[in-house]
């Protein structure tokens, strides 16, 4: 099953082991602070959900890490033979239907890869059918939800009574909330709750107005905290990342124990306010006596039956621990760089490790020379070791980095040799991933080919599409390289001219000074007498510099070169070689 969906949806389970590794991580530091205070596990949780839903976003952003720890699915998704047919040398041509030994001792015709391969997509959309049900009747489960809140809302009415709105103002004063919340109550309303992200509104049952002024306190103080902490926000988000991910038993484990360590840190800030706990506990369970589970709303229950025993138990402790800012500090740093790691973190086959980690695009993340070429742009990149050229044109990306000693043949079309430990990649991006990774093998040169991720033949078609490669990419660095030299001789006329220009200048300022300075009388005979001479000899220098015949001497150059004419040639004939490429691709 995991080989199939790395070979057809790898994406996914890269997304799938980012997540796990991050829940795993929360739970060990849940576990850790199980005895710390409520409020800091519950900073730990929302923490953890929100880095699980940004985590795409975070792997755009930061820069990917080849982390081999997916399990290898060569054994499982292709037959030995179906690896020596990806990765074959040189000098063997692949014949459909023929068998070829592989370095793990198969032989296998190409016609079985392709039926070992053919399952695979099946199974990857069953599975992905599955997951967008799963998905669907979650997403609509918190939808009913909210209208059955919205629902009870309408249907309730405000609550008038002068006692309940005086003690609503003090608390809210004394918790410093300053937006107005909705006091309501209604029949069809159990056990007081809060709601609503944007309008928040507590909800009582009718019975609430026969209630003393103590449990008016600790009701009201309880719904409004969470209203100040904004918890009804954190719960849609648990709730959304439970849709995306509900075949995680990790994501419902880690849900219930956030759900509770919310309640438990809203215990915290009431009893923090003065109210004894013993009395806090007794009105909890009042609450709580015969309340059954009920339509499920998307709100936050003062009391819940399968919470109310670890809630109580904690409000008693009398060693409960308060919050700390150096724990909350280090919940927050640790939260946040295992974020940034599971994000640029990158899971891949085992097996996969080497290959996966040579990589041919290097536009984005270095700083290489950009040359305009036509209707594209060409970079070419020059590492320690390395050479890379990229060009983009017609919606393709087309790029070939190269490692050590590459040999090519006199034609570039063609890997003749590689020293030890050398490699060479081409790739495309269009609609599609193809990749070629020609690298060193104990029986001469191999080649792995894949699109999109999955290895394939390399067959008669693979083949044109590294000529075609080989031929565009290597021309466009000749025609780059012609405009370049065209650009570098037009650049040595402008600095000629900068040169006299800028002696021109200083011949200016000096005449201007001696001028202004003998007028006040500032200057000797003799003084004036040395910068008109140091002026004379800056004309002299101008004049002997020859502005013009460097001119013409760069001009001759320029007409000789012939850029335009010559790189427009090497375009001309590129332009087949490029449509072939796009439809291939494409």
């Amino acid at each position: 099953m995991i080989p199939s969906l790395l070979a057809t949806a790898p994406g996914a389970v890269a997304l799938t082991a980012q997540v796990t590794c991050l829940l795993l991580l929360a739970l060990a530091l849940a576990w850790l602070g199980r005895r710390g205070s409520p409020q800091t596990l519950h900073l730990l949780w929302t923490i953890t959900f929100g880095v699980v839903l940004a985590l795409p976003l975070l792997g755009v952003l930061t820069p990917r890490w080849n982390v081999p720890i997916l399990p290898d699915v060569d054994g499982a998704l292709h037959p030995p033979a179906a690896e020596a047919a990806a990765v074959t040398p040189e000098a063997a041509p692949i014949v459909e239907g023929q068998g070829s030994a592989g370095p793990r001792g198969g032989a296998v015709g190409g016609l079985a890869v392709d039926g070992a391969t053919r399952s695979s997509p099946g199974i990857a959309r069953l599975l992905f059918v599955a997951w967008v049900l799963g998905c669907a009747v979650s997403l609509a489960s918190l939808a009913f939800g909210a209208l059955r809140l919205r629902a009870l809302v309408r249907a309730a009415r405000p609550l008038r009574d002068p006692d309940w709105l005086r003690r609503i103002g003090v608390v809210r004063k004394q918790l410093r909330i300053r937006g107005h919340v909705r006091l309501l109550t209604s029949a069809r309303v159990l056990t007081p709750m809060t709601g609503g992200l944007w309008r928040p509104v507590i909800l009582l049952p009718e019975s609430a107005a026969e209630w003393g002024p103590e449990q008016r306190d600790i009701v009201l103080t309880h719904e409004l905290i969470h209203v100040r902490r904004r918890d009804a926000l954190r719960q849609v988000m648990r709730r959304i990342v439970l849709a995306l991910y509900w075949f995680h038993p990790l994501s419902w484990i880690a849900s219930r124990l956030a759900t509770l360590a919310g309640e438990k840190a809203c215990d915290d800030a009431v009893l923090a306010l003065g109210i004894r706990p013993s009395d806090y506990a007794r009105h909890l369970l009042v609450l709580a006596r015969g309340l059954s589970a009920g339509t499920r709303v998307l709100a936050l229950p003062i009391v819940h039956p399968s919470q109310l025993e670890s809630r109580i138990v904690s409000i008693l402790d009398r060693r409960r621990p308060g919050a700390s800012a150096s724990r909350t500090a280090m919940t927050l740093v640790v939260l946040g760089a295992a974020g940034v790691f599971a994000a640029a973190a990158r899971p891949i086959p085992i097996d996969d490790a080497i290959q996966e980690s040579v990589q041919c695009s290097g536009a984005a993340d270095a700083a290489p020379s950009m040359f305009p070429l036509g209707d594209g742009v060409l970079f070419e990149d020059w590492r320690a070791g390395e050479r890379a050229i990229e060009r983009f044109v017609e919606g393709m990306h087309l790029c070939m980095r190269e490692s050590g000693e590459v040999v090519m043949s006199a034609d570039g079309t063609t890997v003749q040799a590689l020293g030890a430990g050398s490699w060479l990649v081409l790739e495309s991006r269009a609609g599609s991933v193809h990749r070629l990774l020609i690298t060193r093998g104990s029986g001469g040169i191999e080649r792995e080919w894949s699109i999109d991720g999955v290895r394939r033949t390399f067959d008669a078609e693979a083949r044109r599409w590294r000529d075609l490669m080989f031929t565009v990419l290597h021309g466009s660095r000749d025609a780059s390289q012609i405009r370049g030299e065209d650009a570098r001789l037009r650049e040595r006329i402008s600095e000629h001219r900068g040169h006299v220009a800028a002696r021109r200048g200083l011949v200016e300022a000096l005449e201007g000074q001696v001028a202004r300075l003998a007028r006040g009388g500032a200057l000797t005979e003799r003084q004036v007498e040395l910068l008109r001479g140091r002026i004379t000899e800056i004309r002299a220098e101008m004049e002997a510099y020859d502005l013009d015949g460097k001119v013409r001497e760069a001009r001759r150059e320029i007409d000789t070169l012939d850029a335009a004419a010559r790189a427009g040639e090497v375009d001309r004939a590129l332009e087949d070689e490029i449509a072939e490429l796009q439809r291939l691709i494409g």
